[in-house]
């Protein structure tokens, strides 16, 4: 099951979030029909409908990172030119309406939804501590942690915890950082993140 809309998704920018509420609303939809028989131009308008709102919401958080200078932002693009390029492959791809049902659950899912949850929230996440480091001082205990993402090599038992820039080196510009201690490569612990 996919999650929906919460407001603990919000980065407290309101045409931000609006979008990001609709792109749940979408997902839902696809998740919807992945269940059930559909016609071939019920699900090609979907997409349509989809593929348009990713354009523009993409843009529009850009144009916002870019005005709170988010440190992150030319890798943030890549990630979204990555997103629009899985969408476009798979308009190109269908055999069947059913495999083109289960590709676009997968895009949503794994592209979208998980951007959403984990790349777009580190963009709130810097955005308050920006705020907090510009505070007073009595302020200073409410400074938000910088998210670590846990990684795991071939030491049993041992997690890495990796700050947001090397994640994201490895997982889109696939750098490669080896444990010290087995030289193996480091594997995200899929959804684990630590604060």
């Amino acid at each position: 099951m996919l999650p929906q809309w919460d407001q603990k998704y919000s980065i407290n920018n309101a045409k931000i979030d609006a979008q990001h509420q609709k792109l749940f609303e979408l997902a839902a939809k696809v998740e919807e029909i992945s269940d059930r028989p559909i016609y071939q131009i019920e699900l090609k308008k979907l997409i349509a409908e989809f593929f348009n709102y990713i354009k523009i919401h993409f843009q529009d958080e850009e144009k916002y990172m870019s005005e709170i200078n988010y440190p992150y932002l030319s890798q943030h693009k890549l990630m979204h030119k990555q997103i629009t390029s899985s969408m476009i492959k798979l308009i190109q791809s269908i055999k069947s309406t059913n495999d083109l049902k289960e590709k676009l659950y997968i895009v949503v899912n794994s592209w979208l939804i998980e951007h959403i949850i984990q790349h777009d929230m580190m963009i709130e996440h810097w955005r308050q501590s920006t705020q907090v480091k510009n505070a007073p001082e009595s302020f200073e205990e409410e400074r938000p942690k910088p998210k670590k993402f846990l990684y795991q090599c071939q030491c049993e038992g041992k997690t890495h915890k990796v700050p947001y820039d090397i994640h994201l080196k490895i997982q889109y510009s696939k750098v490669q950082f080896k444990c010290k201690e087995c030289s193996a490569n480091l594997i995200l612990c899929k959804e684990k993140t630590e604060n």
